[in-house]
């Protein structure tokens, strides 16, 4: 009496049956593949930033604004987060030895940097004003910052060490706005009070630059379109925001 050998149909399903199932990972007993491994994003470029999971070409304003359209077609405006650059809108800071032209140029080459690569950014709750979205871009605001083309803004205390760190050095390298000095504060918006005759008072805002806060200033003057108002070492000229854009820019803006 004799054993057949093996058939190959046999020899194959001897080979099946000892080892463990072609759609199993031997030593995990996990099933491979069954989760398909989501794409990465691809990376921002120039005049682009990665917001939400979606790459958006953006138009950079003064280094701290963007505009950009939404899938459905829509412009949206949004405002960064923890920083403030110079406006662009016209030559209206004027401090130190610095004139406005001069200081306009920086507001203009904030914006270039901003615009030439891409940024992560990531959408804040709340609003940035004007009816713009809360970004956070943290990477651009570092490098405005090193290169004094910004500054630190605060509303509610000082602002955090690593960024008030990044300007002190930028104040004592004498790098951008900080070339010809630095004044104890800068003013950032002036508001006239006939622009609500419903209030007694209006505010100026004015930050700090040695601690990044930006508290209101509250007055009750009205202020004529192209006067300059001074605070703490820095003068900067008011223009009502409806006159800042179009037709409508009074002489001081050209």
């Amino acid at each position: 009496m004799y054993l057949k050998a093996p058939t190959t149909l046999g020899l194959v399903l001897i080979a099946a049956c000892s080892s463990a199932p072609l759609n199993m990972d031997v030593d995990s007993d996990e099933p491979l593949n069954q989760v398909p491994q989501r794409a990465q994003p691809k990376q921002p470029q120039a005049s682009e930033v990665l917001l939400k999971g979606r790459i958006f070409r953006v138009r950079w304003g003064d280094g701290d604004t963007f505009s950009f359209k939404t899938l459905s077609g829509k412009r949206k405006n949004a405002r960064l987060a923890g920083f403030n650059a110079l406006e662009s809108y016209g030559p209206v800071h004027r401090w130190g030895q610095w004139t406005p032209q001069e200081l306009y140029g920086l507001a203009k080459k904030a914006g270039t940097v901003a615009a030439a690569q891409g940024w992560v950014c990531k959408q804040l709750p709340g609003g940035g004003g004007y009816g713009r979205l809360l970004v956070s871009c943290p990477e651009l605001k570092k490098a405005l910052l090193r290169q004094g083309l910004a500054h630190v803004f605060s509303i509610d205390g000082p602002g955090d060490a690593p960024s008030m760190s990044l300007q002190h050095g930028a104040q004592s390298q004498g790098q951008g706005m900080w070339a010809k000095g630095v004044p104890d504060g800068l003013v950032t918006s002036l508001h006239s009070r006939d622009e609500r005759p419903e209030n007694d008072t209006a505010y100026d805002r004015v930050v700090s630059t040695k601690t990044g806060h930006a508290p209101t200033l509250e007055h009750a003057k009205s202020y004529g379109t192209c006067d300059e108002v001074c605070h703490q070492g820095s003068c900067m000229v008011y223009v009502p925001y409806r006159e800042r854009y179009g037709k409508k820019r009074p002489s001081c803006l050209r």
